[in-house]
């Protein structure tokens, strides 16, 4: 029992230290579809989150953060439900990192101007799509963001 939890922890660990996007400038390859805008869910541990943790105004990763500190004492569903909303956590940055990086040139050359936050760079780039590159908008459908634009 002990080994399922430490290598949950370690995955879970893996996972949120690789959230965060480095850019490297390259590319890269194109991760999973709808990747960004996937589901994650913690379903299966409404008890240990009332028992543990204060769900209210945290995001994901604090909560798993949070059940993690308490891994002895969470049911087999919740276990398993944090370990895949860790990877859908490295998965949607990956995919953010991706789109970053293929739409970085489109962005700076057609949105520049346009403050980050509530889908308005998104929005951008759909409103400039007939002169972007198509790299970028397949990149964006592909990820789940071409529909956060507004």
């Amino acid at each position: 029992m002990r080994s399922c939890t430490t290598i949950i922890g370690i995955a879970l660990m893996l996972a949120l230290l690789f959230s965060f996007p480095s850019h490297a400038g390259q590319a890269g390859t194109p991760p999973a579809k709808n990747t960004v805008v996937g589901t994650s869910s913690l379903s299966g541990c409404d008890e240990e989150i009332k028992q543990h943790c204060s769900a209210s105004g945290q995001s994901a990763p604090e909560i798993v953060m949070c059940l993690m500190a308490y891994e002895e004492q969470l049911g087999p569903t919740c276990r398993e439900n944090i370990l895949e909303t860790a990877m859908n956590i490295k998965a949607g940055a990956e995919a953010l990192d991706y789109s970053i990086s293929v739409c970085e040139a489109d962005v700076e050359a057609y949105c520049g101007d346009v403050p980050p936050g509530d889908g308005r760079i998104v929005g951008c780039i759909k409103s400039n799509e007939a002169r972007v590159s198509t790299e970028c908008v397949a990149a964006l459908k592909q990820n789940g963001l071409w529909n956060l634009g507004k």
